[in-house]
């Protein structure tokens, strides 16, 4: 037992002594000291370089190239996305007026009498509906839609209505005002049309109707540009350019120039 122990004492000084002379580089390997020794990483070329980039870097890389796509398809979507040469409030004030179910056809119409007004090789009418008829009560969506209607009289984004007669008791109602001329006077530059308080371009009159398929459409329904007042909000540079928009379109209507045709079956 004491042999051992003696010899494993031994053991411990030789080590002891080897590993001095290593720091101190009198031997450069030793017998007795294994020395860790770090494996020589092989440079890569070619293929294989690039198979061990894509290994430790392919989740950044997918999470970059995704980025990237969504990125991509979002500027695209912003400046191929169809742009409103017009914009169109299409109102009703009573059910009885027959708008909300042919709001689709309608606006199909429109764009038959609509300029490419902003030459990008296509025409679109955007047709905003609201409902603001309470002969159902009051609810949840006529709230929405009556906001929705405050809204655009504010902002004046639509300067072209189609709408019933109803619109402007409507209108004097919200601007506490019996008197107050919120559209445009047609009178003078259409004085033999059927005109509601001169302001209104009853719309059956026209062959728009056909257009719209609307064969029904009854006389109460019309159309209507917003005026500009200098008191009132609404009256920006683009509302300016919808208000000249508006006349061009609604002129196209009432002399009944198709300036885009729609296609052939």
């Amino acid at each position: 037992m004491a042999n051992n122990k003696e010899s494993e004492q031994e053991r411990l000084l030789r080590e002891k002594r080897e590993l001095l002379k290593l720091k101190q580089g009198l031997v450069e390997d030793s017998d007795i000291i294994e020395v860790d020794k770090h494996e020589e990483i092989p440079e890569l070329h070619g293929w294989k370089k690039i198979e061990n980039f894509f290994y430790h870097y392919k989740v950044p890389l997918i999470v970059g190239v995704v980025a990237s796509l969504f990125i991509g398809y979002m500027i695209f979507d912003t400046v191929t996305k169809e742009k409103n040469d017009l914009y169109v409030l299409a109102i009703s004030t009573t059910n009885k007026s027959g708008i909300y179910v042919k709001q689709f056809d309608i606006e199909e119409a429109l764009e038959q009498y609509c300029p490419d007004f902003d030459g990008n090789g296509y025409v679109h009418v955007g047709v905003n509906f609201i409902n603001i008829s309470t002969e159902n009560g009051v609810n949840q969506y006529t709230d929405a839609d009556n906001y929705k209607f405050s809204s655009e009289v504010i902002t004046g984004d639509s300067q072209l209505f189609l709408t019933d007669e109803g619109i402007v008791n409507i209108i004097a109602e919200m601007a506490n005002d019996d008197e107050l001329q919120f559209f445009l006077d047609l009178s003078e530059k259409y004085p033999d049309a059927p005109l509601y308080d001169g302001v209104g371009y009853q719309l059956n009159t026209t062959d728009f109707t056909e257009a719209a398929r609307w064969e029904s459409c009854p006389d109460m329904v019309g159309l209507y540009v917003r005026g500009e007042y200098k008191d009132m909000t609404g009256n920006t540079e683009n509302a300016k350019l919808q208000r000249e928009r508006a006349l061009e379109v609604l002129n196209n209507i009432a002399t009944g120039n198709i300036v885009n045709p729609p296609a052939e079956d």
